[in-house]
Formats: structure tokens, C-alpha cells, sequence
């Protein structure tokens, strides 16, 4: 459903982007730029491509559920040294094991 903007004012050309897929855009700025090469309504064609672009990536990432365990599983682990961990209460010291670069982690 490509057309030629140059037939049409900037107004009546911006109008018409919306209906547009991401190749006619293409098309429609290759022409505009070929053409009048008018500023304003390049700029929208570039909005307009931006934006198709942005609703494909959209629909193509659909999230799928997380279990919990694997949130937990991903969540960096706590890191500290010796000085720190002598700082902690006894209680608290008990969470972490010692590395074998000697940090401790938790």
C-alpha cells in the first residue's frame, strides 16, 4: 500500500502513516528522500518507522512465567571478606561459606 508523497502536502502525507507497514515506510522515505526531500515529513516517516519497529519487537517478546526457584537461583550471591564478616553478629556469620579465593559468600 505504498504511495508517492510527493503528490500529497506534509499534512496529508503524515496522515497516511499510520496505515502503513514497516517496508511501505521504507519505501515512502525512499521516495520523499529521492524527491521533495522535505524535512518535517521525513521526520515523521522516521517516527513512524521507529515506532512499527517497536510494536514487531513488542509482539515478538512475550514473556513467559518465571518459577520462583529459578528467580532465587539467578540472584547474585553476596559476597564479602574476611574483615567484614568478623564485623557481622555470630548469627548472621552462619549464612555465609568461605571461597576458595577467600571471600565468603551467603
Amino acid at each position: 500500500m505504498s504511495f508517492d508523497p510527493s503528490e500529497y502536502s506534509v499534512k496529508e502525507a503524515v496522515s497516511r502513516l499510520d496505515d502503513l507497514s514497516l517496508d511501505d515506510l521504507s519505501a515512502v522515505l525512499s521516495l520523499e528522500l529521492e524527491n521533495k526531500h522535505r524535512s518535517s515529513l521525513v521526520s515523521e516517516i522516521g517516527r513512524a518507522i521507529d515506532a512499527a519497529k517497536t510494536a514487531d519487537e513488542a509482539e515478538e517478546a512475550v514473556e513467559e512465567p518465571v518459577e520462583v526457584e529459578a528467580v532465587v537461583a539467578a540472584r547474585p550471591k553476596q559476597l564479602i571478606s574476611l574483615q567484614r564478616l568478623l564485623k557481622l553478629r555470630p548469627d548472621a556469620r552462619k549464612k555465609f561459606t568461605r571461597r576458595q579465593d577467600g571471600m565468603f559468600e551467603a
